[in-house]
């Protein structure tokens, strides 16, 4: 098995290759990875923007949680009554909302809220969002 970093040189590697030179054949591969987890985090009350560098690049969520797991994320000027630990119901809740929202997109911006989430989650609980995705190039069979 090859470590993370060796694939992602083939990947930039082949990657190269078929921008300078084309691709030889006809390709039936619909992504190649561009930007490799990139995180985003969002204190709730805030905006977020998720974004790839290029147009053609949609984002693919890779997983997201919205809550609160740990007391040092998005404090400042928090009352200590809102600096409780807050776990989701339904952990896979903010990923599939995330995915339906953002999925494919070259940009997503959404407020960081539970009214985004549309569930209420620990009312009086300041909590976060933080998510990891991937920018991949969206062309060939099957491009939005």
């Amino acid at each position: 098995m090859r470590a993370p970093w060796e694939l992602r040189f083939i990947c930039w590697c082949l990657s190269w290759l078929f921008t300078a030179f084309g691709f030889p054949f006809e390709s039936n591969l619909t992504e190649w990875v561009r930007q490799a987890n990139a995180t985003a985090l969002g204190c709730e009350g805030h905006m977020l923007t998720l974004s790839c560098a290029g147009q053609e690049e949609g984002l693919k969520i890779n997983s997201a949680f919205w809550g609160r797991n740990d007391l040092k994320t998005c404090i400042p000027d928090k009352p200590r009554e809102q600096m409780k630990m807050c776990s989701p119901v339904e952990p896979l809740y903010a990923v599939k909302k995330l995915r339906h929202v953002c999925e494919g997109q070259p940009t997503c911006g959404f407020p960081v809220s539970d009214a985004f989430f549309e569930k209420p989650l620990c009312p009086g609980v300041s909590k976060f969002l933080k998510v990891v995705y991937d920018c991949r190039m969206m062309s060939g069979m099957g491009a939005k």
